[in-house]
């Protein structure tokens, strides 16, 4: 995920269309790891409007990324439909939090699961997150429904792109293969290794949400084994081993 300078601010002609009205944007305390260094986009926001995020979640998950309006969600959250465009500017404004949110939560999840670990990450720590990140089933299907949606909707589709940036640096330390997160972010090696697991972790996540007999723990598995040689690999050109 990007930092809150790379990332299009809400009210700096991205999705919104115009300035988000509400409490000024707030830092999340840990800025020394990706993933937790962005906006923080529910803790930053008034109780009325983390309600209204809340409602546009369940209103996803109910009647998808078409049944997503202004209207459903106010009626969803118990409130004016005015308070909608209040704290969001547009439905477009809430789109671009929802997504923004659904990354954030992620990422702090993936870090704070290897922090109780051993904290150099390793592709088993890798794979145990590909399957509690499967296993939410909802999670998924909100994720996907705004994903596909990101296809047809280019600002939608630059910003999750935008995400997926670092997102793909977290994956290549969670697995282990590189030290310390680089100002400059990583080369064109560890960059491709990042997409990669990244689309396995997709991958695997889309054929369990649709279907619910995936063999989830046998495809893992089969992850682990076709990823040890490849991954051993790419550590040896990683900065940390560079360096040593």
């Amino acid at each position: 995920m990007p930092t809150a300078a790379d990332a299009p601010a809400h009210g700096e002609g991205g999705m919104a269309g115009r300035p988000r009205r509400g409490r000024p944007r707030k830092q999340v305390t840990d800025a020394g790891a990706p993933g937790l260094s962005i906006e923080n986009p529910t803790e930053s926001l008034p109780e009325s409007a983390r309600s209204i995020l809340a409602a546009a979640r369940t209103v996803l998950a109910e009647r998808g990324f078409e049944g997503l309006t202004i209207e459903a969600v106010a009626n969803q959250a118990n409130v004016s439909r005015t308070l909608v465009p209040y704290h969001f500017g547009s439905r477009a404004g809430l789109v671009a939090i929802l997504i923004d949110s659904l990354f954030h939560d992620a990422a702090v999840g993936i870090w704070r699961r290897q922090a109780s670990g051993s904290g150099c990450g390793s592709l088993p720590d890798f794979l145990e997150m590909v399957r509690l990140e499967a296993e939410d089933v909802r999670g998924q299907k909100d994720f996907f429904e705004l994903i596909v949606c990101a296809l047809r909707e280019d600002l939608l589709r630059q910003r999750v792109a935008a995400l997926l940036v670092e997102y793909r640096q977290i994956n290549v330390r969670l697995a282990g293969v590189a030290g310390e997160l680089r100002p400059e972010g990583d080369g064109p090696r560890l960059t491709a290794v990042g997409a990669v697991l990244q689309a396995i972790a997709d991958g695997l996540a889309l054929q369990a949400a649709l279907d619910p007999g995936f063999d989830l723990a046998g495809a893992i598995a089969a992850a682990e084994e076709l990823m040890s040689a490849a991954l051993g690999s790419a550590a040896a050109d990683s900065p940390a081993a560079q360096s040593s």
